[in-house]
């Protein structure tokens, strides 16, 4: 890995079928623009060749140039630096430090594994990497290359930072030997947690898996045409049942039950055999069955916690477990500051793995700090809308749309009175712990003090006169930042926060003197 390394062979096969997968949607267009004309059979033979040629020349145009560039790709590490180089007339030369990677990823696609073969992302805070196509032997050497690399550059900063002036180097042996040098065992990953098949189940089935199946058809829909399979769709109820209305909700229930049971096939398939390892300061995930992935994070880079749930899952005691680091990176297809260590564990054990990373952190749960006179900002808005809303499909479509009105009324005050309890925070020393809530759903943000990059307070007149206003404490992630909200809370509770955001829990020097404080050596 020390010398300049090539791509996978099958990289250059990948050439070719990217030409293939970037030119399908202009072909599809010439087809549906002269649709008429091919399904006539009034085509003559030099129409086809010059069709077929055109289409090939820029296959090896474009597969070509892709080729070229894949064959010139090199990479290798260099003087504590990972060095990756590409390009066919303007070489690309991109250089990063050992130390300031902090996460190394690798994912491996059902073709890929077939040639043993995997996709790499190396991660650092401000830009990163993505290698396709690179042999798994290459990955796993590359990765545990820079994790050494990383753990002993950490060892040598210690060893100076505990060197005194005046200590004195050791005596010289009586017999001209050397003390043996110590030797260090290299330590590998171990696994921390693992989810088994009925917890996987478990969290396919209350995972929004009809979310994951609306995702594939309407992305089918958007290609073949969303009027004509919602029509033949719509019609084939239509013949098994008179009544129209009994037609269509036969026809919607179908569609529920069907893309909730694929749903849990897919999230099932996805996250197979998911497992959390443990490497000294290193962590790392894997999971997939057709594709597999490897995710990587070292948790020195963390910047904060977030611990999930929604309202299904606290009822059976299971949470999600994810962390974020700094990542200004647009590469990659899923690069993202947010790492999900694991997406489904049981309450018990969700802090004993905390324990386990990361022990500097001291996980409390808030208790909702939101006044009574609070709750209703939570869904007025949404009440108003929605009730004009009915109002016009009561008047123009259906003479018992209020019926579903008032039932989506209830859901949506039950959900605003749900975020408004589970709005809060706690503060202790250099750490807050923040509650923050969705629609039946609550994110818990660990945050060190000085892991913040800014905060913000937001109000308008009526907060303003009801001595109400929003907090946000932002982390560095990405572009945007991880920012967790606290909505609609005292102004007494907005001002205790944002002096901790200033001063960050510190007490004065007779306070510090007398508290009783853990002194670590």
């Amino acid at each position: 890995m020390y010398s300049p390394q090539k791509l996978h062979p099958i990289a250059y096969l990948g050439s070719v079928l990217n030409a293939f997968r970037n030119l399908w949607i202009p072909l599809v267009i010439v087809f549906f623009n002269q649709r008429e004309t091919i399904m006539s059979g009034n085509i003559s033979l030099p129409w086809i060749i010059g069709v077929v040629g055109i289409f090939l020349l820029l296959v090896i145009l474009f597969g070509g140039l892709d080729f070229l560039n894949k064959y010139r790709t090199r990479f290798w590490i260099e003087d504590g630096k990972f060095i990756y180089k590409d390009g066919i007339l303007t070489r690309r030369e991109k250089e990063f430090d050992i130390e300031r990677i902090q996460s190394i990823d690798f994912s491996e696609p059902i073709f890929h594994r077939l040639f043993k073969a995997v996709k790499l992302q190396v991660f650092t805070p401000g830009e990163g990497i993505v290698i396709d196509t690179m042999k798994k032997t290459q990955a796993e050497a590359l990765q545990s290359i820079i994790y050494d690399e990383q753990e002993k550059i950490a060892q040598d900063k210690q060893d100076v930072e505990n060197v005194r002036i005046g200590d004195a180097s050791p005596w010289p042996r009586e017999d001209g030997d050397a003390a043996p040098a110590e030797v260090q065992p290299k330590r590998t990953f171990e696994v921390l947690h693992r989810l088994s098949r009925a917890e996987l189940l478990l969290m396919s089935m209350t995972s929004g898996a009809l979310g994951a199946f609306l995702a594939i058809v309407f992305a089918i829909l958007n290609i073949i045409g969303t009027q004509f399979i919602v029509e033949q769709y719509i019609d084939y109820f239509g013949t098994l049942f008179q009544n129209s209305m009994i037609a269509l909700s036969v026809a919607v229930i179908f569609f529920v039950a069907v893309g909730y049971a694929v749903g849990v096939i897919i999230l099932y398939i996805k996250y197979h055999d998911y497992a959390l390892y443990k490497k000294g300061d290193d962590l790392a995930v894997e999971y997939g069955l057709l594709e597999k992935k490897h995710k990587s994070v070292n948790v020195n880079r963390v910047q904060n916690i977030i611990i999930r749930d929604s309202l299904i899952r606290r009822m059976i005691g299971y949470y999600s477990l994810s962390v974020t680091i700094t990542s200004d990176t647009f590469e990659g297809e899923d690069a993202t500051s947010t790492v999900e260590l694991m997406p489904f564990i049981k309450r018990g054990t969700l802090y004993e793995v905390i324990e386990e990373i990361l022990p500097n952190y001291d996980v409390i749960k808030p208790d909702g700090c939101v006044p009574l006179r609070g709750y209703r900002r939570y869904f007025q808005i949404s009440t108003v809308i929605l009730i004009l809303a009915t109002a016009a499909v009561q008047y123009y479509l259906l003479s018992w749309a209020w019926i579903l009105g008032l039932g989506v009324l209830a859901v949506t005050i039950a959900a605003g009175v749900y975020a408004a309890r589970n709005n809060g925070y706690v503060i202790r020393d250099d750490e807050i712990n923040l509650l923050t809530t969705g629609f039946f759903t609550r994110s818990h943000f660990v945050i060190k003090h000085d892991k913040v990059i800014e905060g913000q307070i937001t109000e308008n007149p009526f907060l303003i006169r009801s001595k109400l206003a929003n907090i946000s404490v932002t982390t560095a992630a990405g572009i945007v930042g991880s920012t967790a909200t606290v909505r609609f809370i005292d102004r007494q509770d907005i001002g205790i926060i944002w002096d901790w955001i200033k001063e960050g829990g510190r007490k004065d020097e007779e306070d510090f003197s007398e508290s009783d404080q853990i002194v670590e050596d």
